[in-house]
């Protein structure tokens, strides 16, 4: 036999061997999907696309600016936001004293952290202002420009995160312990590789994750936005012809009396903090107990007032638990006290002194007042599933 036959007989042995041994290619399930089913989906009731957080404002509203949340980052923080194991004894999260349901505020008139220690304060509602982060002038890194807390004392969403993670009184936990939580559970690693583009984990990460969560929290479809809408005017003072004559009137209310500390509702607010006249001294000292100064006895945040009528009790200290008795408060029962914030005096011609004021309102006009800050509520954003716990 030839060489050029041997070659051949050769080559045809090598072709049968291969096409033998040759597969057909195995479909190959994306990892990332792989991934989901495997790390996430035991865990979490999430879709594997994040759904947007895009924030869509009314049109009287459209002064209103800020940035617009990434929907990974916030998925992550929505996930981060209610998760129990960021405590001492496994029993709370940031939605432990901040519930969808409440305008993420709680229905108690102080807060109770990990082993039921109390704290002093009312949990504040971060669904108080039409969107969070234009309220705060919130950048996406979660520096603010109105600082957080009831005493203003954190600059950042990552001050305000990590006093709440590691007071006693609170959650109760050591920053290396979230950071080792965070590294250990499977859907962490999903959801962090899906924000991110990898799977580092740092305190920086966390924060902003958090920071687009709570960023895109934005309460804009209330009665009142409706019939503002509807009403096709720019004066807010004009009746809507969506309202009741009870609501039309507690608006002209609210814009004579109440507007000037919490805003006009069509607009950002102008003031943030004030001595209220709640008590005279205050036992809890406000903003004096953060920087000493005695101008700053009794002054707290001035907190928005959307969705209202659902995050009772009122105040710093929880001490009213319906929205009548704090107009009646600012009606008949403000206290004089040293830094009493100006908007509550009135200058008293014959004795040439400012007095406290006094506003003389009948129960209908009360009433009228409570009836439009009811309006406030927006039931769509209070059962908003991008906004709910997601654990299962």
């Amino acid at each position: 036999m030839n060489t050029y036959r041997i070659s051949a007989l050769l080559f045809l042995v090598v072709c049968v061997f291969e096409m033998a041994c040759k597969k057909e290619p195995v479909p190959q399930i994306p990892v990332s999907q792989d991934a989901f089913d495997t790390l996430v989906s035991p865990y979490l009731s999430i879709e594997r696309t994040a759904p947007s957080y895009d924030v869509q404002l009314p049109s009287f509203l459209d002064t209103l600016q800020a940035f617009q949340p990434e929907a990974a980052l916030a998925q992550l923080g929505r996930v981060l936001f209610y998760e129990k194991k960021f405590s001492a004894d496994g029993s709370l999260s940031c939605a432990g004293c901040h519930h969808q349901e409440y305008a993420f505020a709680e229905p108690l008139a102080t807060s109770i952290g990990v082993f039921g220690r109390a704290n002093p304060r009312n949990a504040l509602a971060l669904g108080s202002n039409p969107w969070f982060a234009a309220a705060n002038e919130m950048d996406a890194e979660g520096n603010v420009g109105i600082p957080l807390f009831w005493d203003h004392r954190a600059l950042n969403v990552t001050d305000q995160s990590i006093a709440a993670l590691t007071n006693e009184q609170e959650m109760d936990v050591s920053m290396e312990t979230v950071l080792a939580i965070v590294e250990g559970e499977p859907y962490y690693q999903w959801l962090i590789e899906q924000a991110y583009g990898d799977g580092q984990v740092s305190e920086e990460r966390i924060f902003k994750a958090l920071t687009h969560f709570m960023g895109s929290m934005s309460s804009t479809n209330s009665h009142f936005d409706q019939a503002f809408s509807e009403a096709g005017t720019a004066d807010m003072e004009a009746d809507f012809p969506g309202f009741t004559p009870e609501e039309n009137l507690g608006k002209s209310i609210y814009i004579q009396h109440c507007n000037l500390c919490h805003g006009s509702l069509d607009n950002r607010q102008q003031i943030f903090e004030a001595n209220n006249g709640l008590e005279n001294p205050y036992v809890d000292k406000g903003k004096q107990a953060i920087c000493r100064f005695v101008y700053e006895h009794g002054v707290f945040r001035v907190p928005g007032l959307r969705n209202i009528a659902r995050s009772a009790p009122y105040m710093h200290d929880g001490r009213f638990g319906t929205l009548l008795e704090v107009v009646n408060h600012y009606d008949s029962g403000v206290v004089r006290s040293f830094g009493l914030h100006g908007d509550l005096l009135e200058y008293n011609e014959a004795t040439g002194n400012y007095d406290v004021k006094r506003l003389h309102l009948t129960e209908a006009e009360k009433n009228a007042l409570v009836a439009f800050l009811h309006t406030l509520t927006d039931e769509s954003f209070l059962n908003d599933v991008r906004f709910s716990d997601p654990f299962k």
